[in-house]
Parts: C-alpha cells; sequence; structure tokens
C-alpha cells in the first residue's frame, strides 16, 4: 500500500509538469507578443515623431506603441503574410523587437527619461498580475491522471485550432475542421490567430499556450487605448480649445468641476478600477439558486444576448476586444487631428485608415457596427456640433483608407458565393461550437429587437400567447420592446445609472465636447446593437459583439462621473449607483472563479454530459503529445466525433494539431469547404468508429454479431477521405475488437489508452 502511495505521488508530480509546461509556454508567448504588438508600433512612432512621440513620458509612450502596433502590424502581417510568407512576419516582428530594444535599452543609459517611477512600478505589478491571472484562468490544470479544462474551451477549442492551422497553412489559412479531399480555404475574420501563430512561432510555444498569451495582450491593449482615451479624450476640448468655447460658462460649478477631473492623474487608474465592475447579471444567478435550477458554465448565459462584462469578453473573445481596440485608437486618431499641425493630419488619416482596417479583420461584426456609429457621429458633428467638423474630412480619409487597405482580403470574399460571405461574418463561433446557422439569406443584418431577457419568459399571458399565434413577428419586435428596459437595468447595472446622470448633466449644463461626444456615441452604440441583428447564426452575436462600443463609452462616463465631472450626484441617485457597483464587482468575483471551478464541479457532481472527462482529457493530451513526434504536422487525421458531450471533442479539437477530415459535428463548413461534401464525409467517419454487422450475418433472423471495420476496410474508407492516420481511444466501441483495424492495423503511437495507425494505402 504503501508503494502504491509512493508511486501515485510521484504520477501525480509528472503529469502536473504537464501544467508547468504549458504556464512556462504561455510566459514566453507573452514575452514574444512585445514584438508583434508593442515593439511596431513604438518604432513607428520614435521614427516618425508622431504626435510628439518622442517628448512624452514613458507611460505614454509604452500606451502610444501597444495601440499602433494593434492598428498598424494587424493588417501589415497580413499583407505581408500573403505576399511573402508567415516566416516573413516573424522576421519584421523579430527587427522590430530588437530596435524597440535597442531603443529603450539608449532611453535608459542616457537618463533622458525616467523610464521606473511610483506610477511605472504600479503599472508593472498590475500587468504582472493580469498576466498572471489570465494564465491560471485559462490554462489546463493538471491533478495526477486528469485535466481540467476552464469553461472557456468552449469557445477556444476552435479558435486554438485556427491559430494552429495558420502555423501549418499559412495566409489565408485552411479550414482545420473539415478537409473534403482537399484542402478548404478559411472563411472567418481570421487576422488575431495570424498575430497569434507569429507569436507562437517566436515563442516556441504551442497554438494553445498563444492563444491563452493573446488574451493578456489583448487586456493590454484595452488598457492602452483606455490610457490615450483619458490623457487625449477626455477633457480635450476644455485644455486645448477652450479659447473657441464662447459659449461655456467658466464660472459654472459643472464647468469646474470638468476642468478639476481632466486634471488630476488617477483617472487611469480608476478606469482600471471599473473595468472590474459589470451589471447587474449576479442577481439572476441568485434566482437561479433559490429556484434550484441548474447553474450555468457561465454567469451571462441567463441572457440570449449578453451584454459581457469586460473580463468574460477578454477571456472568451479576446479577437473582438482587439477590434474594439483599433475602431477605438483609429477613432481617436481623427478626433486629435483638429489641434495639430496641416503637417500632420494626413499621417494621422493614413494610421487611423490602417486602424479600421486591422479592425475589420479582427472582429467584422464590431467594425461594422462602428462604421454605423461613425455615420452618426458625423451627422451628430456636421449639424449640431460644429466645433467638430473639422474632423469629418480626416474620417473620410480614413475610411478611404481602410478600404484600400482591404482590398486583397475583400478579393478572399468576393471569391466566395454569397452564402458564404455571410457565414464568413457572421462568426457561428461566438458563443462557441454549438452556434447554429438560422437561415441561408444573403443579408448579414437586418432589423429586430434585442432580446435580453428570453421572450418565453412571458408566454403564459394570455393575450401574449394569442398575439404570437395571430402575428408572430408583431409579438416579437412587441415583447422584445416590453422586455428591453428591464434587460438593460440588469445587462447594464452601475454603467446605466451612470447614462441616465450624464444625460440629466447634459440637459443642465454646458459639458465638456468630449463628454458631449461620449453620451452620443454611447447611444448610437446602443441603437445599433438594440435595433440591428445578425441574421445567420440564432444567437444575434453581433448584438452581443457590437455592445462593446456603447460599454467602452460608458466606462469613460463612469470616470467622469467619479472624478465629479458630471455634477454633484445625490439622493438616491447616488446611494443606487454606488451599490449597483459593488453589485457589479461582485458579479465579476463570481464569474471569474465560476469559469475555472464549474467543470470539474460538474464532474464531481457526476453530471452525465462531462462524466470522465478529465481523464478522458488527459489521456488525449498525453496521446497527441507522442504524436508530434511521429506523425507529420501536414498529415490528415480523424478521431471519432461522436462524443458523450461537446466538451469531449472540443479536447480533440484543441489538442490534436493537425488537419482533420470532420473535426466536429457538421464539419465545421462554416468556416470553410463545401457544405455538399459533409455528409460523406461524416458518412465515412461513422463507418470507421461504428461497430458493423458482420456480413455472414446481416440476412439471417438472429441478432448479428457486431465488430469494427477491418484494416482492409478502414484503408479504403481512409483512402477516399483522404486521411493518412486513425487515431483511437479506449473510450471508443472499436477499441474492443482486437480483430479490426485498431489493433490490425499499424500502430505509430500507443500510449495505453489512444492508439494513433496509419490508414493510408500503401504506394505501389
Amino acid at each position: 500500500m504503501t508503494g502504491d502511495n509512493g508511486m501515485r505521488r510521484v504520477a501525480i508530480f509528472l503529469l502536473s509538469a504537464v501544467t508547468w509546461g504549458d504556464m512556462l509556454g504561455c510566459l514566453r508567448a507573452v514575452v514574444a507578443f512585445a514584438a508583434v504588438l508593442l515593439a511596431p508600433g513604438y518604432c513607428l512612432a520614435w521614427a516618425t515623431d508622431l504626435l510628439a512621440f518622442r517628448a512624452r513620458a514613458a507611460g505614454q509612450r509604452l500606451a502610444w506603441g501597444v495601440a499602433l502596433s494593434f492598428a498598424s502590424m494587424t493588417i501589415v502581417s497580413i499583407l505581408l503574410a500573403k505576399a511573402a510568407s508567415l516566416t516573413a512576419v516573424c522576421w519584421l516582428a523579430g527587427v522590430c523587437g530588437v530596435a524597440c530594444g535597442a531603443l529603450l535599452a539608449r532611453e535608459i543609459w542616457s537618463r533622458r527619461h525616467s523610464l521606473i517611477g511610483k506610477w511605472g512600478l504600479i503599472g508593472g505589478y498590475i500587468a504582472a498580475a493580469w498576466i498572471l491571472f489570465a494564465i491560471l484562468e485559462l490554462v489546463d490544470i493538471g491533478v495526477g491522471s486528469r485535466l481540467y479544462f476552464s469553461v472557456t474551451v468552449f469557445d477556444h477549442a476552435l479558435r486554438t485550432a485556427f491559430v494552429d492551422a495558420v502555423m501549418r497553412t499559412g495566409v489565408p489559412p485552411s479550414n482545420p475542421l473539415f478537409w473534403p479531399g482537399h484542402a478548404a480555404a478559411m472563411r472567418y475574420y481570421y487576422f488575431w490567430y495570424v498575430l497569434t501563430a507569429v507569436a507562437a512561432r517566436l515563442a516556441g510555444a504551442t497554438a494553445r499556450q498563444a492563444m491563452i498569451a493573446s488574451v493578456a495582450w489583448a487586456g493590454f491593449g484595452l488598457a492602452a487605448v483606455l490610457h490615450l482615451y483619458c490623457e487625449s479624450f477626455l477633457g480635450s476640448g476644455t485644455r486645448q480649445s477652450s479659447g473657441t468655447q464662447p459659449h461655456a460658462d467658466q464660472s459654472h460649478p459643472s464647468y469646474q468641476a470638468t476642468t478639476r477631473w481632466m486634471e488630476r492623474p488617477r483617472s487611469f487608474a480608476i478606469a482600471l478600477g471599473l473595468l472590474a465592475v459589470t451589471g447587474l447579471d449576479i442577481l439572476p444567478v441568485l434566482v437561479k439558486f433559490l429556484m434550484r435550477m441548474p447553474t450555468d458554465g457561465d454567469m451571462e448565459w441567463w441572457s440570449a444576448a449578453q451584454a459581457s462584462s469586460w473580463l468574460d469578453s477578454l477571456l472568451w473573445v479576446p479577437h473582438h476586444v482587439a477590434g474594439l481596440v483599433c475602431c477605438l485608437f483609429g477613432f481617436l486618431l481623427v478626433w486629435m487631428s483638429k489641434n495639430i499641425g496641416s503637417g500632420q493630419r494626413a499621417p494621422c488619416a493614413i494610421i487611423a485608415g490602417l486602424s479600421f482596417a486591422s479592425a475589420f479583420g479582427l472582429s467584422t461584426w464590431v467594425a461594422v457596427a462602428f462604421a454605423f456609429v461613425m455615420m452618426a457621429w458625423m451627422l451628430w458633428a456636421l449639424v449640431w456640433e460644429r466645433s467638430s467638423r473639422a474632423r469629418v474630412p480626416v474620417l473620410l480619409l480614413a475610411a478611404l483608407v481602410a478600404v484600400i487597405a482591404l482590398l486583397p482580403y475583400l478579393a478572399e470574399l468576393r471569391g466566395e458565393s454569397s452564402a458564404t460571405v455571410t457565414r464568413l461574418a457572421s462568426g457561428a463561433v461566438a458563443q462557441g461550437s454549438n452556434a447554429s446557422v438560422a437561415n441561408d439569406g444573403t443579408h448579414l443584418l437586418s432589423f429586430g429587437v434585442r432580446h435580453i431577457i428570453p421572450a418565453d419568459s412571458l408566454h403564459g399571458i394570455g393575450w401574449v400567447e394569442r398575439l404570437a399565434e395571430l402575428h408572430p413577428a408583431t409579438e416579437d419586435a412587441g415583447v422584445g420592446l416590453l422586455l428591453l428596459l428591464p434587460g438593460y437595468f440588469v445587462e447594464l447595472g452601475f454603467y446605466g445609472l451612470v447614462l441616465v446622470a450624464a444625460l440629466l448633466a447634459m440637459r443642465k449644463h454646458k459639458l465638456d465636447e468630449s463628454v458631449r461626444t461620449a453620451v452620443v456615441l454611447t447611444i448610437a452604440g446602443l441603437l445599433v446593437s438594440t435595433f440591428l441583428r445578425s441574421t445567420i447564426v440564432e444567437n444575434n452575436d453581433f448584438a452581443m459583439r457590437s455592445i462593446l462600443i456603447a460599454q467602452f463609452f460608458l466606462l469613460l462616463l463612469a470616470v467622469v462621473w467619479w472624478e465629479g465631472g458630471l455634477g454633484a450626484s445625490k439622493g438616491l441617485l447616488r446611494r443606487s449607483m454606488i451599490a449597483m457597483a459593488w453589485i457589479g464587482l461582485a458579479g465579476t468575483l463570481y464569474q471569474a472563479v465560476l469559469l475555472r471551478v464549474y467543470l470539474p464541479a460538474e464532474e464531481t457532481l457526476g453530471r452525465p454530459e462531462v462524466s470522465g472527462l478529465a481523464e478522458h482529457t488527459m489521456a488525449l493530451r498525453r496521446g497527441f503529445d507522442a504524436m508530434r513526434a511521429h506523425i507529420p504536422p501536414d498529415a490528415v487525421v480523424q478521431y471519432n466525433t461522436a462524443q458523450p458531450g461537446e466538451f469531449f471533442y472540443l479536447a480533440e479539437v484543441m489538442q490534436v494539431g493537425r488537419q482533420a477530415a470532420s473535426a466536429q459535428p457538421g464539419c465545421g463548413v462554416v468556416f470553410g469547404g463545401d457544405a455538399a461534401a459533409c455528409k460523406g464525409v461524416e458518412q465515412g467517419v461513422s463507418q470507421l468508429f461504428a461497430l458493423q454487422a458482420t456480413s455472414l450475418e446481416k440476412n439471417l433472423s438472429q441478432p448479428a454479431p457486431v465488430a469494427a471495420l477491418s484494416a482492409k476496410e478502414a484503408r479504403e474508407i481512409c483512402g477516399q477521405l483522404g486521411v493518412k492516420y486513425l487515431i483511437a481511444t479506449r473510450w471508443d466501441q472499436v477499441w474492443g475488437d482486437r480483430h479490426g483495424w485498431v489493433w490490425t492495423l499499424p500502430a505509430v503511437v500507443d500510449t495505453g489508452d489512444v492508439r494513433s495507425v496509419e490508414c493510408a494505402l500503401p504506394t505501389r
């Protein structure tokens, strides 16, 4: 018994090394990302001295370097990888990294600027804490013979496969989920995966490790653009052009409050803190708990059209946050163009255009929504906010630059059928692999009311049910409008009351131009995400992602309110706002814990859909790791996609690191390939992994014995599918037939739980 305990301790130590190895790989990828999403922008700004870059403080230069890298390196990487190769992009990033390091070393040596001060140390601690948190929140935790996922694997499995596809096949990548006998070009906005693949190559990390590191850098991008908005947007009208506002009453308390808060250095720190505040989503969680209803894997899942917390968006969909960063940075350059010399307006417009182009390939939905918001802002500037008219030509020039930069990518879209293009922009993985296609129409968007609270919550009411029978479209819109306000009350919480406070202040006082603009952009963003919906997938992911725009400007307004820039909030309103802020903070903390512990807890409770998941996942991890040394990276493989739950085949998708004939039910044709070919591929895969009735007994009345396909039969199907290696596990039915292909085809990898065999027809 003592020996068994000792062996168990040794096994736990050895298998936990899987997690330690992943964490080190993530840290290497985080460092490598600096050459991709910091160094290029820093070098560009230094070389051009854009907007007096060299004279800025160290923290400001870092923020500008990150934002400029998001804006420029993204689209440049795509164009360079298309024209040359992914290796060329790696060389570009490496050269920029060395140059940036030399610039920073020179500054430290010459001591021209204080690179590390009080705020620099605090910022460094916060950055390190964020990196550590992101890794611990997302990395796969190995304990003994078990490997535990975060719930975010629901999205990250496919995104990891996309990063791996870029590393193997270049740009544009092939769809790693479907092989209809040949490579199928990916139909999806893949720019973020190209950047992640570059970081993975530079760091010698896996696609999974680099994907986790990309979450940390999406957070840095958001922090950088937030810093720039606090510095160069909020209060900019008063600071830079107060003499041009003769109607502003400088003796008014609200004007003086605006002047005071804009000069305080704490604004950015407050903004960072407010990122941890979300809506009142924890209240539906408590209601479900009291009603003894099942707990969701994510706090946001109570709503069919969620407005995610900032933490949730960063952890689940970093590419959407990156798209938002590019949109915001482009607009910031347009905003700043009013108060700079004419010689720098054109460079600002060009960089803003590149930023908008990058945004489109990072998150098509966020970019499209931002285009609508910019149209609303231009109307506001031309008709009401006359002081912003000078910015409109810069925005139009930026839009032209964006279209030109996107021409090669748009040519990819034109090469597909109209139905294919709609699937591209729909982003069917916004809610994971289970996002289903709603229709095959050719329109990406349609008018429709956002359903935050599920409409069926009112179906017990008689007149609602009668209206649904007679006029379903009217009932759908009516119920949506009826539930809209309470839905936003829960989703926005504290920020909803911030908007109320801003509207009241805007009505009573002459607020700063930037505050008025933030209010307009917030309202425009809310209108776009409320009354436009995606038509291709059922879960209206356009609404879920486009609302990020409104959330950002609400965050800025919250900073203004916190610093007293909206005047004094008194009585019930102020108490309610403070209470909702604390509830929102509690919701974010609960969400962070839930995403990490949900799957282990569900498995411990014996839920059938995840029973045995951790053991199964560790076995796959060991098997797929062993495959790396024996199976070429460009080989086509196939495993059993018929699994007891989604998380089981997602574990296969994320860890296999190879092209699959069909990686998941439905072949993943939404991301590339001819959907008509999927049925034949799935039938072949089903025959390989299902037990078949033996040929001798098929015509007899008694039940026929079943067996796995023979080696010869398996080779024939592999030849039809273009598959070279088959992967079986001890949980597959065919594993038990010692005369079937699992045991009669030559094994390449055999760990005891996972067996990979070569099934390609012998060459003659």
